[in-house]
């Protein structure tokens, strides 16, 4: 049985703002297709970097170590977490798994690709906000897209550097951001999903 799906009511943006999400978009897939690529050049020359890596970090996961399926999820999820940022800032909420899928927005839209058959949850305690990604095919693994906000109390430092994970919002707020992958799906938010379950944070950098 299929689960029910809630309709909800999204508002074409004015051309200004499309203009700025397109724009927004296509910085984020530049750069982040150039940290993929570049963690597989690297790979090319250093076949030995997996092992030694694994070995240095071992909650960490690296991108170019992951199946092709794991790998489209996983850049799925980047874009979805970039859309999500988007409507924090100009709504100054989250937005639902609904509303993001009724806008096609990966990976919580249908895909004809997805074989696994994923489930996205939205799950959120105070500053803390999980997208979790839950298969129904046995074997794969499931994701989670974790966001933590900081201390409302905290000013904004007009001098923080963002990096994969560290994004800042249009009014300066700084996000601590990941996205894992684990064997176990989760009941309840969590900034870091545990490493002893089996979870690891997947990255495209070289520890």
């Amino acid at each position: 049985m299929k689960p029910a799906v809630r309709t909800v009511i999204v508002q074409s943006p004015s051309v200004v703002r499309e203009t700025g999400l397109v724009l927004r978009a296509v910085a984020h897939i530049t750069i982040w297709s150039a940290a993929i690529m570049g963690a597989s050049r690297c790979h090319g020359r250093n076949p030995n970097a997996t092992s030694s890596a694994g070995a240095t970090l071992p909650d960490v996961e690296l991108f170019r170590d992951l199946d092709s399926d794991a790998q489209r999820v996983f850049r799925a999820s980047l874009e979805g977490l970039t859309e999500a940022e988007d409507v924090r800032s100009r709504s100054g909420d989250w937005p639902s798994i609904e509303a993001l899928a009724a806008k096609k927005i990966p990976p919580f839209a249908p895909d004809p690709l997805d074989a696994a058959g994923y489930r996205w949850q939205y799950m959120r305690d105070g500053s803390l906000i999980n997208y979790v990604g839950t298969p129904t095919a046995a074997g794969r693994p499931s994701f989670v897209i974790s966001i933590l906000e900081p201390d409302p109390s905290v000013a904004n430092d007009p001098q923080a550097v963002t990096d994969e994970t560290h994004h800042k919002l249009r009014d300066g707020m700084l996000l601590h951001v990941g996205v894992y992958a684990g064997p176990r799906t989760l009941t309840s938010p969590m900034a870091t999903p545990p490493f002893e379950d089996g979870w690891r944070r997947i990255t495209t950098y070289n520890p």
